[in-house]
C-alpha cells in the first residue's frame, strides 16, 4: 500500500461488505418515521398512557400530539420553516416536550435553551442562532434579553381551540435539522451542534436496543435542557 494514500480514501471495507452493513443499519435503523411520527403513532396506539408528567401537568400521548400539533401550526402561520430554528427556553417540565416536539412536527429545529444561563449566553446564543421565535413561560421569561425575536407564552398564549389537530403539518425529512444544541464555549466561542433527525433516530433505536427500553419504562428529566444528554433522557422513552 502506497504510504502517500489519503486516510479519508481507504477502503476500511469490501464494496460488498459495505452494501451488507448499509442494509444491516436500515433494518437496526429505520428511517422512515422521525420522532414526530412515532409519538403520533403511539398517541394511535395508546392515547389514554403518560407521555410526560411532574407535579404540576401531566400529559397522556393523546394529549402530547394534539397539543403539540395545534402549536406546530401555529408556528408554521408564523413563518417557521425546515432547518430554522426555535427556541425553547423553559425549566425542565412537560413542557419542555411539548414544545421540542412541536417544533420538530412544524418541520423546524428547536433550539433547546437553560433559561439560568447567564444573560449574555442566553443573547449570544438567540443572536448567533438566527431564532425568530422564543417558545417560554411567564416563569422564565423576565430572564430573557430583549431582540428582534418574537416571544410566546406557552402558558397564556392561546394556541389550543383555535387551530387544527389534523395530524402532521408538514413533510419531515431524515436529513433535515431535529434540534440545535450549543456547547459551553469553555475552550473558546460557543458553537452550535447541529443534530439531523436521522442522527437522533440513530440515538434513540440504539439507546432502547442497548438497553432494552419498553413503553413500560419511565426516565427523569435530570439533565438541563440546553445539555445534549437531555435529549437521551427524553425521545428514547417516546
Amino acid at each position: 500500500m502506497s504510504k502517500s494514500l489519503a486516510l479519508t480514501t481507504t477502503p476500511i471495507a469490501s464494496a460488498t461488505g459495505s452494501a451488507a452493513l448499509a442494509t444491516q443499519i436500515k433494518r437496526l435503523f429505520p428511517y422512515d418515521r422521525c420522532v414526530p411520527q412515532l409519538i403520533s403513532h403511539q398517541a394511535w396506539e395508546n392515547p389514554g398512557h403518560m407521555a410526560v408528567g411532574d407535579g404540576s401537568m401531566q400529559l397522556t400521548y393523546g394529549e402530547l400530539d394534539d397539543r403539540a400539533n395545534q402549536l406546530a401550526h401555529h408556528l408554521k402561520r408564523l413563518g417557521v420553516a425546515a432547518n430554522t430554528a426555535v427556541a425553547v427556553c423553559v425549566r425542565r417540565s412537560p413542557l419542555a416536550a411539548l414544545a421540542s416536539l412541536a417544533v420538530m412536527e412544524a418541520g423546524a429545529a428547536y433550539l433547546p435553551i437553560d433559561p439560568n444561563y447567564p444573560r449574555e449566553r442566553l443573547s449570544f446564543i438567540l443572536t448567533d442562532s438566527g431564532a425568530r421565535i422564543v417558545l417560554s413561560d411567564s416563569t422564565v421569561a423576565g430572564r430573557l434579553p430583549e431582540g428582534s425575536w418574537r416571544l410566546i407564552l406557552l402558558d397564556r398564549e392561546e394556541v389550543a381551540g383555535r387551530t387544527p389537530t389534523d395530524g402532521q403539518t408538514t413533510q419531515i425529512c431524515p436529513d433535515h435539522l431535529s434540534y440545535v444544541i450549543y456547547t459551553s464555549g469553555s475552550t473558546g466561542t460557543p458553537k452550535g451542534v447541529e443534530i439531523t433527525h436521522k442522527n437522533l433516530l440513530n440515538l434513540i433505536f440504539w439507546h432502547q436496543k442497548a438497553f432494552a427500553v419498553t413503553s413500560d419504562d419511565r426516565a427523569t428529566q435530570f439533565a438541563s435542557l440546553g445539555f445534549d444528554a437531555a435529549v437521551w433522557e427524553l425521545w428514547p422513552n417516546g
